[in-house]
């Protein structure tokens, strides 16, 4: 085969013979049509005839169709859908079902076995057989056969069967005298029984295997399975180097478990100019033969969940997508704005679990500050909101037709569209389409359907149909083991031939005996068989090529293999791996460019600086971080977690706190309250502090979950309110205290502190604290916690009689603790530092004034305080690009006793 014109010259021989070239897969047939036309290109003809070449299933329909018009049969052949809609009525309606499995894959499985029974003509021989799950698919296929009688229907998996007799009976004639079958590894008993009958009948049936001029055979071995990638993918643009008209295969069994690092390492590798995520696949020097689910194409997954948002609130990185998708009502430059509304408004607003409604998305929208800048979005969501109740009513019971038609109307007025008119959201859109088109075949069983079971039908169909473009006739093509019959390269490569990896495990099927399908040949179940198919399937692979190299990685998950005894019936030569893939191809360097910066950073404006006490905080752990946060407002997003996090727990105890003092105010009139009077009101004020986490229009699970955070709550704060009774006499004076504009050093800034204490002789600070934490953390150059440090140095020095922790934790670490002048005005009272409190509230002065200064002068050096605990939680890293080696190198001085000197 030459790279110009492939065409076999037994396919073009077969073709002017006036024969039906019949291919074993769908790709075999596109590919042979191609070359078919190509070759008739090249010879000069003006028009042709299109070549008669078409795969297997395609042959069946075909014959189908004739029996049907010449009025030989009148049944409904099932599509796959319908099937699967008939498997699973059956299953829902058995009494005697006894599965943990859903009826959605019970009826998968018991679609399959019966598509494995008419293959090898087993349909008489299903007894009940031993076990459960036989005895009850011996019920369900019962009652199939029984249904498609009375209602005039044809399963697609006796189709063969029903061909064969219609042929020994005369009544199904070809219309053509010779066959050609090319690209079948085994044909099926029901395959084999159709060919004999066609060929009693008088028609000429030969099958075709083609094969190349194979003039090396070869295999290599890789460390580990990236490494074979690797170097297929280096081998691959070395032979295109050498030969740019070449035709490559890369044959790799499970191809859909590897494809996506398959993807990654073939662009590295074969075209790295093309690295950009956003360049088009149509330009990739290879393509992948399989398709992906349609559920996965980014059209059709925005129209999924706007369909989805009709019936109820979606999940909050769902509704990113959607307002990031170009295919939801966007147009050109309002991708930004709707960044920022997703970041700054929609994400950030307090929600009991990760989801939006479209009531509350078309509120926001249109109360956005940004709402002139989102195009049509809101009236889009407004429309949406508008119709929900009309167009998808989840109480209206419809034929499938008619959802179908209200799924259509619902996504035009969600604006969905392709955003461009490339071809391959053209074949998107009209596979889509196809989707619910075949969405609307459901109306074969009669009666209506809610919303909700449609919609779930539509996500079966997509999820099962695979979608991929039309081939751009990439001169490298990966595709599956069984792909490749029918084909044929002018060089190959076999991944992963480890005895471990290949030939891929058969599985039989659980609702048909063991006894059954070893007694029908089926695969799975006879060792020697299995073997058998995967050593001639793996000679067809390799005589499919000039050159053909088959590899394994000895190190794979499964583990240590070698190569797979299916290549026992080859005459390999082992070769080097980095002799036949040649070296690691160099990228072009490009000189750095250095742009001499002059410019100072700016101080900040003359005005209260955002953050407070957490800006110091931020500045103590890492300078490029306070400047990432505080002067770049650089964030990450919130994580989408159900319930409250831990900053929203700990906001939680602090309100409910300050509403219970505010209450109660001093530790007398906690003592004349009686239990049940300090339960009481302990409750009232958990459950004012939890309203702001609700949302309105709470749900039950929203009411269950938050009774769950009451109970919580109440065993958590019961134990602090008893430690406040063995305290010293205390009066709480202030709750939430904000202290605006206060200077610390050059900055100006807001705080609040949540607690201070009159007690005997003066003022007790208080920061409460869900966490673990220390006095320790107030002290050196770099505190870790500056709060209380900062509160001590805005009091007046003569008041001030301590500083405490207040850690509101379960167990033994419940306590109050830190520095105080006063005996039992604490549980713990730590030793300070400095001489006395007024000298230690001097020196935090110092320290907070120098970070102070820091920060305002725009010092923003990459220093963590403590490598890595100090950049585990730092969302940063992305920016500051930290090299993490210094640190290591440092940390392994220190650990074997040397200096830093």
């Amino acid at each position: 085969m030459d790279g110009i014109d492939p065409l076999p010259d037994e396919i073009a021989a077969a073709l002017g013979r006036g024969a039906l070239v019949v291919t074993g897969n769908q790709r075999a047939a596109r590919t042979l049509g191609l070359a078919f036309d190509r070759h008739r290109r090249l010879s000069g003809a003006p028009t042709w005839q299109p070549a008669e070449i078409v795969a297997w299933d395609a042959w069946m329909a075909g014959l189908w169709r004739r029996l049907l018009l010449d009025g030989r049969d009148s049944r409904l052949l099932l599509n796959k859908t319908q099937e699967h809609t008939l498997w699973q009525r059956i299953v829902e309606d058995d009494p005697e079902r006894r599965s943990l499995r859903s009826t959605g894959s019970l009826a998968a499985i018991a679609a399959d076995a019966w598509q494995r029974l008419c293959a090898y003509n087993g349909q008489q021989r299903l007894r009940g057989g031993p076990s459960p799950d036989t005895r009850a698919f011996q019920r369900w296929a019962s009652e199939f056969q029984r249904r498609c009688r009375d209602e005039g229907l044809l399963s697609r998996a006796e189709l063969a069967e029903r061909l064969r007799r219609a042929t020994d009976d005369g009544h199904l004639h070809l219309g053509i005298s010779e066959v050609v079958l090319v690209g079948f590894d085994r044909l099926t008993p029901a395959q084999s029984a159709l060919v004999d009958a066609i060929r009693t009948a008088g028609s000429s049936i030969e099958e075709l295997q083609l094969t190349a001029t194979t003039k090396s055979l070869l295999l290599v071995h890789t460390a580990d399975e990236l490494d074979e990638i690797n170097a297929a993918a280096r081998w691959a643009r070395r032979l295109l180097e050498e030969r740019p008209d070449a035709r490559i295969a890369v044959i790799v069994p499970s191809l859909e478990k590897r494809r996506t690092e398959i993807g990654r390492i073939f662009r590295e590798v074969l075209a790295p100019e093309m690295l950009n995520i956003l360049a088009p696949e149509s330009e990739w020097p290879f393509e992948f033969s399989l398709g992906t689910p349609l559920a996965r194409v980014p059209l059709v997954k925005a129209a999924l969940d706007l369909l989805r948002w009709s019936a109820g609130p979606l999940q909050l990185d769902r509704v990113s997508e959607l307002l990031l998708s170009p295919y939801f009502a966007m147009s050109a430059g309002e991708r930004g704005t709707r960044a920022e509304f997703d970041a700054f408004e929609v994400r950030r607003e307090r929600r009991l679990r990760p989801e939006v409604s479209l009531n509350w998305l078309s509120a926001a929208a249109e109360r956005s500050p940004c709402r002139q800048k989102l195009g049509s979005l809101p009236s889009a969501l407004q429309t949406m909101r508008q119709n929900a109740a009309t167009i998808l009513n989840g109480r209206d019971r419809l034929s499938h037709t008619e959802w179908t038609e209200r799924m259509r109307a619902w996504l035009k007025a969600a604006r969905w569209e392709a955003s461009t008119s490339s071809s391959v959201e053209f074949q998107a859109h009209k596979k889509w389409e196809s989707a619910l088109d075949e969405l609307a075949t459901l109306d074969f069983l009669g009666g209506g359907v809610r919303f909700g079971d449609a919609l779930a039908s539509l996500e079966q169909i997509v999820h099962r149909d695979l979608f991929a473009p039309e081939s751009h006739d990439a001169p490298v093509q990966v595709m599956g083991a069984f792909e490749a019959a029918g084909s044929v390269f002018d060089a190959m490569w076999f991944l992963g031939v480890g005895d471990l990896n290949w030939p891929v495990p058969v599985r039989t099927n659980p609702l048909l005996s063991w006894s059954l399908q070893r007694d029908l040949g089926m695969p799975g179940t006879d060792v020697a068989r299995d073997s058998d198919d995967a050593r001639r399937t793996t000679e067809r692979i390799a005589a499919g090529a000039d050159t053909a190299v088959f590899s394994f990685a000895v190190e794979c998950e499964e583990g240590k293999q070698r190569p797979s005894p299916a290549l026992a019936g080859l005459r390999l030569d082992e070769s080097d791996v980095e002799t036949l893939a040649g070296a690691e191809p160099v990228l072009p360097v490009i000189a750095l460019e250095t742009v001499e910066d002059t410019a100072q950073i700016q101080t900040p404006p003359d005005c209260v600086t955002h953050g407070g006490a957490y800006l110091l905080k931020l500045q103590a752990a890492c300078g490029f971080r306070a400047f990432a946060e505080q002067r770049l407002w650089s964030t990450e997003l919130e994580p989408d977690e159900a319930g409250m996090d831990a900053r929203q727990s700990g906001t939680a105890v602090h309100h409910i706190l300050e509403l219970f003092w505010n209450e109660v105010k001093t530790q007398h009139a906690l003592k004349a309250m009686s239990e049940a009077e300090r339960d009481a009101l302990l409750d009232r004020s958990i459950e004012r502090g939890l309203e702001e986490a609700a949302p309105s229009g709470a749900t039950p699970w929203d009411a269950a979950y938050l009774h769950v955070q009451h109970e919580r709550l109440r065993r958590l704060l019961r134990p602090w309110l008893e430690l406040e009774l063995s305290r010293s006499s205390f009066e709480v004076s202030q709750s939430e205290k904000s202290f605006d504009d206060v200077h610390v050093g050059p900055l100006r800034l807001s705080v609040r502190i949540d607690r201070i204490d009159e007690i005997d002789g003066g003022e007790l600070l208080i920061d409460y604290k869900t966490g673990q934490v220390t006095t320790n953390a107030w002290l050196g150059e770099r505190p870790d916690e500056p709060q209380l440090p900062l509160y001590a140095t805005l009091s007046d020095p003569a008041r001030l009689q301590g500083v405490a922790f207040g850690v509101v934790r379960p167990g033994k670490d419940l306590t109050l603790t830190g520095y105080c002048t006063t005996e039992n005005a604490l549980s713990k009272t730590r030793p300070m530092k400095e001489a006395s409190l007024a000298d230690q509230a001097n020196e935090w002065r110092r320290v907070l004034d120098n970070l102070a200064e820091d920060f305002y002068a725009g010092k923003a050096r990459v220093a963590p305080k403590k490598y890595p605990s100090t950049c585990e939680q730092c969302a940063q890293r992305i920016l500051c690009r930290l090299d993490t080696t210094q640190f290591e190198e440092e940390q392994d001085v220190l650990t074997t006793g040397g200096g830093l000197g």
